[in-house]
């Protein structure tokens, strides 16, 4: 499975695993939250060091279309670092309190928005800028770590 296919597949089990959080119990929360939180890293760890983290090093990226390049090097830290506040946010408060809920929503609303640009505009045009064979690479070592990362919990 190529990269984009791997990735966007990741989008859907996080979303249904968000479904499952902000629906659940209050006393359920907690729990569901606690088994969500590796994946979400783990995702983005995946996205850094096989997809953005080597699109950034291309010696075109200062070819690339001015939205690619500015979501390479910008943009989509940015975007991990305020998920990433938020989360930290969650282990300060209960999770069967709204404050918490409210949190999670932020994030879940957070990552929903990331999720539409990355698929709708920033996968296509990675497309343009590697070949099948780099995507698919790409998508073996994301596989591989994911398994892996899977293997250590």
């Amino acid at each position: 499975m190529d990269a984009i296919q791997f990735l966007k597949q990741e989008h859907r089990k996080a979303k249904a695993a968000f479904a499952k959080v902000l629906a659940a119990e209050p006393a359920r929360r907690g729990e569901l939250w606690r088994e969500l939180q590796p994946e979400l890293k783990a995702h983005e760890k995946m996205e850094r060091t096989y997809l953005y983290g080597p699109l950034s090093q291309e010696r075109s990226v200062d070819t690339m279309d001015t939205m690619l390049r500015e979501w390479v090097t910008d943009l989509h830290q940015e975007e991990v670092d305020e998920v990433e506040r938020l989360i930290a946010k969650t282990e300060r408060l209960d999770p069967e309190d709204d404050g918490w809920l409210s949190t999670v929503q932020l994030i879940h609303t957070a990552l929903e928005n990331h999720i539409s640009q990355e698929e709708g505009e920033i996968f296509p045009r990675i497309g343009e800028v590697w070949d099948r064979a780099k995507i698919a690479k790409a998508g073996e070592e994301m596989s591989g770590m994911k398994a892996h990362e899977a293997g250590r919990r």
